[in-house]
């Protein structure tokens, strides 16, 4: 059986629920009507033999007890309704004082009664004080009057259900190509961005319906996400080829020479050689580590850890580190009780101060503050250094990103540092932000989660 497309199956659910609501419901609503209509002439008819009875019985008192066929005849003839009807009045002996018969079935010269195609029902009506009984031949014919109505109410009915049906065909057309546009926009999306087209050629307008609006924006959402991965892809084989280049030639360069006997194997030599090793490996780990802490396997092994006492030990350790440079290092911690894992939370501490010897100036000062916030911890290492330009703010988590655009290795570091303390500080559910002014110092604020 061949697929149909989305549109195809909303015009044919509307198609089938028109024309079931068009025929099934007018039907019923004649079936009905009718039958409410018979009723209504049942219940008239029956009111009127009433009515009919108590005139006879007055008309009797008045004439002092016995029938006088003239005023019986003045009291039957002038009612039109008895049409259809055959009414017999019977005096209380059994007489026959008068009887009305309808036009259509009154005799003719040749004393044949006229055709009468239709059912009969017999009424007999006694009336008061036993003065006598009205006899009934109730007509059921198919009159003209009862089904001209009924044919007008048929007619119209299924007049109406057809322009509701082709109505709501219309409808169903326009609401079915409303529904199934913006899902058709999203497949093709989806087939672009697997052929490796992130970007959209035009974006789809919202047709005003929660869920559709809601996944055309996440498709798009999806496609400028992979866009943005694809340029980090590309931009960290790129970054890490230059990187490990670098160290590569200049080792290789050196042992070559070396082995070419060009160069005496002197110990400054190996030690330039082990050097340029060495920074292959801190870089190959630093990789390693970032993609370990972004990657879906990260894993940390947290404990409650009071970060005063957890900071304390760490930045005595590089005061004398700081003081050989001339930089002041100041700490004002508070007690705060936070889920870390340490090894983790070390390094990242250990970035941030060593990012501020770095940048810092001798004579400048480094502070490190720990307190409470609502129901975060808040870290802020703050300096007094070189500062970050505005324009470069927003990139400094970014891997292997460094503002000079020479990269030079001036102040040494691989451009990864402060993408795995991001990592970190996300993968214990925390947030790191900083503020800077060129020439003025720079602010890394790191939030916890308290425990």
């Amino acid at each position: 059986m061949r697929n149909k497309s989305l549109r195809s199956h909303f015009l044919m659910l509307y198609m089938i629920l028109a024309v079931v609501s068009g025929i099934v419901v007018p039907l019923l609503s004649v079936k009905l009507s009718a039958e409410a209509f018979k009723n209504y002439q049942i219940q008239r008819r029956q009111a009127d033999i009433e009515n009919l009875g108590e005139s006879l019985a007055a008309l009797y008192a008045e004439e002092g007890g016995t029938w006088k066929r003239r005023r019986v005849m003045d009291i039957l003839r002038p009612a039109p309704q008895w049409g259809g009807m055959i009414i017999s009045l019977i005096d209380a002996k059994g007489h026959e004082i008068y009887t009305l018969r309808p036009i259509t079935l009154r005799r003719t010269r040749t004393n044949e009664q006229l055709p009468f195609d239709g059912e009969t029902e017999h009424i007999t009506v006694k009336l008061d004080r036993d003065i006598g009984r009205i006899e009934i031949e109730r007509m059921i014919p198919s009159g003209r009057y009862e089904s001209s109505y009924l044919s007008y109410l048929t007619r119209y009915t299924l007049a109406g259900a057809l322009v509701m049906i082709f109505a709501a065909c219309g409808v169903g057309y326009a609401v079915a190509g409303r529904l199934s546009r913006p899902v058709i926009h999203a497949i093709e999306r989806t087939k672009n961005i697997a052929r490796g087209k992130y970007d959209a050629d035009e974006e789809s307008s919202p047709v005003g319906i929660r869920e559709l609006d809601a996944l055309t924006r996440g498709v798009e959402d999806l496609g400028r996400s992979l866009a943005s991965q694809e340029k980090l892809r590309r931009r960290l084989m790129v970054d890490v080829a230059h990187e490990l280049r670098t160290p590569l030639t200049v080792t290789r360069t050196q042992i070559e020479a070396i082995a070419d006997g060009i160069l005496e194997p002197t110990p400054e030599r190996l030690s330039l050689c082990v050097d340029g090793l060495k920074r292959l490996g801190d870089l190959i780990g630093n990789v390693e580590s970032l993609s370990r802490l972004e990657g879906e396997a990260s894993e940390i092994h947290t404990e409650p850890e009071d970060i005063k006492e957890f900071l304390a030990p760490i930045v005595e350790s590089f005061k004398p580190v700081f003081a050989k440079s001339g930089i002041t290092l100041m700490a004002e911690l508070e007690s705060v009780i936070c889920e870390i894992d340490p090894d983790s939370f070390r390094h990242v501490i250990d970035n941030l101060l060593s990012n501020a010897l770095r940048y810092t100036d001798s004579g400048g000062r480094v502070s490190v503050r720990l307190y409470a916030r609502g129901n975060e911890a808040v870290i802020e290492v703050a300096d007094t250094g070189i500062g970050i330009a505005p324009e470069d703010l927003p990139n400094i988590f970014e891997r292997f990103w460094r503002a000079d655009e020479s990269r030079a290795r001036v102040t040494g570091g691989s451009g990864v540092g402060l993408a795995i303390v991001k990592a970190s500080v996300e993968a214990h559910g925390g947030k790191i932000t900083a503020k800077s002014a060129k020439g003025e110092g720079t602010c890394f604020t790191v939030t916890l989660p308290i425990a």
